[in-house]
């Protein structure tokens, strides 16, 4: 008796192993395929109105919403986070920014290492500048080099643009301008404040598709767009030392977030 109830504890330990390893084969998840992905580069095209944006024309071929022309010696400025957004609420933040340049023209286009899923996208978003937690005096050594930063009396940081030329004033002389955009500082009988200058923008009908080949985003900015919409800009109020004028820098954070569109490519 005890050789066959051994004999039945064997076989029933046996048939229990089996089942769990059975168990196990048939829980275990099956391999999900990966989204398919895509390179995408970056570039960025200049433009003033309908006009392709030249620098260092003898003459002034831009016209602002005032009828004031002018033309551009100078064009810089920062773009960050821009971010994709996928239909399905996913979000890709794409490198950390992009420097531009306009007397270099190297520094139009950026290869992103990040690889892009396939499918549909409702738009693009980018913050015009640093935000509070980026904009850093000191902290990035390609901006340091290109004395890009923002005075520490004026909050600090590092400039969002500067775009620089010559207008015809109202007694038809020329006169210089620099539209420079960074932290705004405002000083009143309460004290000394600095404001958070960047904007954040969802670029309208900025919607594309990723298919099975690699693309490019081109941005395009319009620089007229600075000068207008809600509010025309007047070279003759705001043309240089503007950095430490509160009303100028809101200014442009108002005008500013039309100043991009974007397609791709």
């Amino acid at each position: 008796m005890k050789t066959i109830f051994k004999s039945m504890m064997i076989i029933a330990a046996f048939g229990a192993a089996s089942s769990l390893t059975s168990c196990d084969t048939d829980d275990d998840d099956p391999v999900t395929p990966s989204t398919p992905s895509q390179t995408v580069g970056i570039s960025f095209k200049h433009m003033s109105g309908s006009d392709t944006l030249v620098l260092n024309t003898p003459d002034k071929p831009y016209t602002n919403a005032l009828g004031q022309i002018y033309n551009v010696s100078k064009l810089r400025y920062l773009v960050s986070k821009v971010t994709l957004h996928q239909t399905n609420g996913e979000e890709i933040e794409l490198d950390e920014y992009f420097f531009v340049d306009f007397s270099k023209p190297e520094s139009f286009n950026f290869d992103i290492a990040k690889k892009i899923p396939q499918g549909a996208y409702s738009g693009v978003s980018y913050t015009f500048g640093f935000d509070e937690d980026d904009n850093t005096s000191g902290a990035y050594s390609e901006l340091n080099a290109a004395n890009w930063n923002w005075p520490a009396m004026l909050g600090g940081g590092y400039h969002f643009m500067q775009l620089e030329g010559q207008f015809l004033d109202s007694t038809n002389n020329d006169k210089f301008f620099a539209t420079h955009m960074g932290t705004a500082r405002k000083m009143d009988s309460t004290g000394t404040t600095y404001i958070p200058n960047h904007f954040e923008v969802l670029i309208p009908n900025s919607s594309f598709t990723v298919g099975n080949t690699n693309f490019e985003l081109e941005f395009t900015i319009d620089i007229n767009e600075w000068y207008t919409n809600p509010v025309n800009w007047d070279f003759n109020v705001y043309g240089p030392g503007i950095m430490p004028i509160y009303d100028a820098q809101r200014l442009l954070n108002t005008n500013g977030k039309d100043v991009f569109t974007v397609r791709k490519k």
